[in-house]
């Protein structure tokens, strides 16, 4: 009888080791953090209120991204060669999907206009522009400042003519601390609206008769 009770004396000590350990190890690790981009503030315009009366309607047709950021986790480059995947700073959804979202926003805002539609959902009345953007690069840098490269067409919406290809690099102006994803995600969000305003820009100068170079 002593003998038995000695073992499950052991049999509890373990069980209760091994609850002490996972709870340890559950702890540890810190909690999840989601992030999102967003768009530009409200106000944020390119037209006057005259050319406010002829609402353009765009398409964003398309939008791209490099296999390393179609993930969950918040990519970083530490260096030329190599990439960091931050397992509990994540994007809270897809990222492509989120960066759609937004540029429709930004052309609204920018462009004063409710006919933005994201494909396949068609505007409201037939599109005056395509927009179709293939992104290169989008995150901090080993240097610490967010790079966004990215190569954007612009095409009628009523034929497809291509108007005009460019690829544009932006940068942030400020270096950012290593786990400062905050800042970071808050400097992409610019950054992608920067890039927006250039392309809201270019429409307009196609609009006008003026098409840049």
């Amino acid at each position: 009888m002593p003998l038995l009770f000695l073992r499950i004396r052991i049999v509890l000590f373990l069980v209760l080791a091994g609850s002490f350990l996972c709870s340890c190890i559950t702890t540890s690790h810190p909690a999840t953090r989601f992030y999102v981009l967003n768009p530009l503030d409200p106000g944020v315009s390119l037209v006057s209120e005259i050319e406010q009366k002829g609402a353009l309607s765009v398409e964003v047709a398309s939008l791209r991204l490099p296999q390393y950021l179609e993930r969950p986790q918040i990519v970083t480059r530490c260096s030329k060669n190599r990439l960091e995947l931050s397992e509990y700073r994540q994007w809270g959804g897809n990222l492509r999907k989120n960066m759609m979202r937004v540029l429709a926003r930004n052309l609204s805002r920018l462009l004063a206009s409710p006919h933005i539609a994201i494909y396949p959902h068609r505007p409201t009345i037939p599109p005056d522009f395509r927009v179709e953007l293939e992104v290169m690069q989008f995150e901090r840098d080993p240097g610490g400042q967010v790079r966004l490269s990215a190569q954007w067409r612009l095409s009628s919406g009523k034929n497809r003519k291509p108007l005009t290809t460019r690829i544009t690099d932006l940068a942030s102006p400020v270096s950012l601390k290593g786990g400062d994803f905050e800042h970071t995600v808050a400097a992409m969000s610019k950054l992608f609206g920067e890039l927006s305003q250039i392309i809201g820009s270019a429409i307009l100068e196609h609009v006008h008769g003026r098409p840049g170079s």
